[in-house]
């Protein structure tokens, strides 16, 4: 770990940016061209009969992939309130599923941009032997997964760094989302997909709007946090998946213990976790949500009786939320009430901006240091390196 400088000025943003930095600001392109992408993927498939008559949707998948398959339950209870859709982990779906002998009404969705992950197939080959359609939600078109499932819903990302699965991850909920509102208008003659494209160009412009303001304010975090030996993730309802990928990219990044969890069990369980003055608390809020009271409850007794320096990632400032203790806070744009699921494409990405900040100015290598370093070149230097450049540049004026 580097030593803390004397003053957190000395600090440049730009010397601790680097290929996950540049991933996470690529999602802005990558929005709408990934949308259209998706589209013309779901029109070439959506005749099938089973996304007209199935009454049972299986969404699974492995690491990032799977904590998708979670993420988009909203979209799914939103477009398709008849059908009954879970999430379900793949090494669960492969051993542990209670299937019934024959289940012809259900379809799975196989979620893995390589194809190529054994558990994921595993799990698609036992459903194929209860009868449930089986769909491959990949890039890989010649991969096995894509090879044994009945459908191929081909997500055609363009080209990009995919290192620790950010791009990829908006890829894979953005691609799922899409089939969801593609199969209503399939059951309801209605048009959803026009819609669902205007509001996440909409939902595009005010997010990234802010992306400046979140970028500064996570840089600021982590460089006030460079001591922190702990790490936390507090979040609720849907946001709670969110949380998840955050921790992943917290763990692939710096290495950090971080600990997930909702409000009521921080409350029961992790208040206790001390001492707090080690630990950096980020929760993340959407003020729809009807569970604000009691989340804006647990961050004033993180601050006061856990003693920890919280982050909040929210729509609305912490007073208006009922957060009366002193707390660091970062605006971030939620979409409009109705279609809150589409949180689920950007609430991610200040805690994975965060990540990339947390591992750069700590000196942890990506990875623990175990990437390809033709792949990820690390593109940081130390704080001292940073105060010694500074000080070159003002002997040179």
């Amino acid at each position: 770990m580097y030593q803390r400088l004397n003053d957190e000025h000395y600090y440049r943003k730009f010397y601790f940016q680097d290929s996950f930095y540049a991933q996470c600001m690529d999602v802005d392109p990558l929005t709408m061209e990934q949308f259209d992408r998706s589209v013309a993927g779901v029109k070439a498939i959506i005749d099938q009969p089973i996304f007209k008559t199935a009454k049972h949707v299986i969404g699974t998948g492995c690491g990032d992939s799977n904590i998708a398959a979670f993420a988009i339950k909203e979209a799914f209870a939103y477009y398709l309130p008849d059908v009954e859709y879970e999430g379900v982990e793949a090494i669960e779906l492969g051993r542990h599923y209670p299937y019934e002998a024959d289940m012809p009404d259900s379809l799975a969705l196989f979620i893995s941009v390589s194809g190529r992950i054994y558990r994921t197939i595993e799990a698609l080959l036992q459903c194929k032997r209860h009868g449930i359609t089986t769909v491959a939600v990949t890039d890989s078109p010649q991969s096995e997964t894509a090879r044994n499932a009945d459908i191929l819903y081909y997500e055609n990302s363009p080209k990009g760094d995919n290192n620790a699965g950010l791009r990829t991850y908006y890829v894979n909920v953005i691609t799922t989302i899409i089939l969801a509102a593609a199969m209503a208008e399939v059951r309801t003659g209605k048009s959803y997909l026009a819609e669902l494209r205007e509001e996440v160009r909409k939902y595009h412009e005010v997010f990234f709007a802010e992306i400046s303001n979140i970028d500064k304010i996570c840089f600021e975090t982590a460089i006030h946090w460079i001591d922190k030996k702990y790490l936390g993730i507090t979040a609720d309802g849907p946001l709670f998946w969110t949380t998840k990928f955050i921790q992943a990219k917290i763990v692939e990044l710096s290495g950090d213990a971080c600990a997930v969890i909702d409000s009521e069990n921080f409350m029961h369980v992790n208040i206790l976790m001390g001492p707090g003055e080690e630990y950096g608390e980020i929760v993340l809020i959407n003020s729809n949500d009807a569970n604000v009271s009691r989340i804006a409850d647990t961050v004033n007794n993180m601050v006061r009786r856990g003693h920890r320096e919280v982050l909040v990632f929210a729509d609305k400032k912490p007073e208006e939320l009922g957060i009366t203790e002193t707390v660091r806070y970062c605006y971030v744009p939620m979409p409009r009430k109705e279609f809150t699921f589409l949180e689920q494409i950007y609430a991610y990405l200040p805690g994975a901006i965060f990540a990339g900040f947390r591992h750069t100015t700590i000196g942890e290598p990506m990875f623990r240091g175990g990437m390809d370093p033709t792949i990820f070149v690390p593109t940081y230097f130390s704080p001292i390196d940073v105060v010694d450049l500074d000080k070159k540049v003002e002997a040179d004026d």
